[in-house]
């Protein structure tokens, strides 16, 4: 019986904001007018209805957690049929896949085999990660898109290890069709394009979530050089050639590049802390990396005197 109401009220909330996604998007403003009263609504009940009616059912955090799962299905099913869930905008031309794969053969030998024991370590940590996130994966999704619906994930066509072309995942962290009018760019520090949600994912990292999917498929590592948009680095090997010796192993969460230099750093600077992340490429390499990148993450950016660089001594544990 109990089960036969918690599904009644998935259906009953997923048919409800599905109706509402349905109608409430405005052509003309390119806005949704009534969608987040699908959450306003059952917010409402949760939070009045125990004051008014004093009864169990109301008080039964299951209910609550029923009604809002039958609202976030309506939300990922209204978004899939509206614009689908992945924003994919500009992925590169089979030539210039080509391009880049053929310049990386002319100048790469075999690539570096990675150790059994570090693909079982990302494989396993990719998957735990993926659990012991899955909350956070839901609040997210919820704010990125009542902050601007649309797509919920973001996909950039990147390079991967050997110079082939894959599709690194991320939150969408930018306004949609952000890049209609500019195409592929880097972004910039005080981007106008960002989501208020989009900047604080991006300082604390956790737009790169998604990614312990490509790590999961054998894609991406935690720790490696990190990937570049294939259109960039297309535009890279015309005046580096040597650039694509960063790509003879995995691409990565974690990069020493982002972690000794900051984000904004040139081509250059970039393939020479992935010409040391190879040489010393290890287990106990990456684990070090990841402590470093850790720290960075959750303390050093958020501090106000923090010059976007990680302390030279202690760049020495990675020695």
């Amino acid at each position: 019986m109990r089960i036969a109401i918690y599904g009644g009220e998935i259906c009953f909330f997923f048919l409800y904001t599905l109706v509402l996604f349905s109608v409430g998007y405005d052509r003309e403003k390119n806005s949704f007018w009534n969608i987040r009263f699908a959450y306003l609504i059952p917010s409402f009940t949760v939070i009045i209805a125990p004051l008014v009616f004093n009864e169990l059912f109301f008080r039964n955090w299951s209910w609550i957690i029923f009604s809002f799962s039958g609202c976030f299905l309506g939300l990922i099913v209204g978004t899939w049929r509206k614009f689908g869930l992945f924003e994919d905008n500009f992925p590169p031309s089979k030539e210039i896949q080509s391009n880049v794969y053929a310049a990386h053969q002319k100048l790469l030998s075999e690539g570096l085999h990675q150790h059994a024991i570090q693909g079982l370590f990302n494989r396993i940590g990719a998957l735990l990660g993926l659990i012991a996130t899955s909350p956070l994966i839901i609040i997210v999704i919820n704010i990125i898109w009542l902050e601007n619906p649309g797509p919920l994930f973001f996909v950039k066509n990147s390079v991967g290890k050997g110079g082939r072309n894959f599709k690194q995942l991320k939150f969408r962290t930018m306004i949609r069709d952000a890049e209609e009018k500019t195409g592929p760019i880097l972004a910039e520090v005080n981007d106008h394009r960002t989501l208020k949600i989009g900047k604080f994912l991006r300082k604390t990292a956790f737009d790169e979530i998604p990614q312990l999917i490509n790590i999961l498929l054998g894609d991406m590592a935690f720790v490696g050089p990190r990937p570049q948009r294939t259109v960039l680095v297309e535009e890279y090997l015309k005046t580096l050639p040597e650039f694509a010796e960063r790509h003879v192993v995995l691409p990565g969460l974690a990069g020493l590049a982002q972690i000794a230099g900051s984000y904004y750093i040139t081509p250059r600077q970039k393939l020479r802390y992935d010409r040391i992340y190879v040489k010393h490429a290890s287990l106990g390499f990456d684990l070090k990396l990841i402590t470093l990148a850790v720290i960075l993450v959750l303390w050093l950016r958020w501090k106000p005197d923090w010059n976007g660089r990680m302390p030279r001594n202690w760049l020495r544990i990675c020695s």
